[in-house]
């Protein structure tokens, strides 16, 4: 009995973090995270994502005129050279994709950038492989979040 009312108590001050962390936040999730994926050493744009940027992330823009939006790049690489050489891989990456956004319209102050290199691989989409290919593929991206500010 006593560890159904620790449960329900840790329930309660969970829901309880939760709806004072939804309130004080003053963004709002608007539109799910996209990754754009790069071969190794590669940080161009490929036609596919040009389409892929131009469909979603563009259109998304022009449709949400009458509120602020902003767009979280977080640039990352696989393990694949150094750690110097990746960081600066995922930089390029990250602001080859702001660039665009930019020349599309979108401003500065609407883009917020970040590159990690190798130093947060992707966990969540290689579960089901453990081949090497498989887990630097996963890593070479860049991930794009859009918020909405409240």
């Amino acid at each position: 009995m006593f560890k159904n009312f620790l449960a329900i108590l840790l329930l309660y001050l969970f829901s309880l973090t939760n709806a004072l962390a939804q309130t004080t936040s003053k963004t709002e999730l608007a539109a799910p995270i996209y990754t754009l994926y790069y071969p190794t050493n590669q940080w161009e744009i490929s036609p596919e994502n040009i389409t892929f940027l131009d469909s979603y992330i563009i259109n998304k823009f022009k449709i949400e005129k009458t509120s602020k939006l902003i767009v979280y790049l977080e640039g990352h690489t696989d393990d694949v050279g150094t750690e110097i050489d990746n960081l600066e891989l995922s930089k390029k990456r990250v602001q080859v994709v702001a660039d665009y956004l930019i020349s599309k319209g979108i401003t500065t102050d609407q883009i917020q950038i970040s590159y990690f290199g190798e130093t947060k691989p992707e966990t969540r989409k290689i579960t089901i492989s453990k081949k090497l290919k498989d887990i630097r593929y996963a890593n070479r991206r860049v991930v794009i979040r859009i918020e909405k500010v409240l």
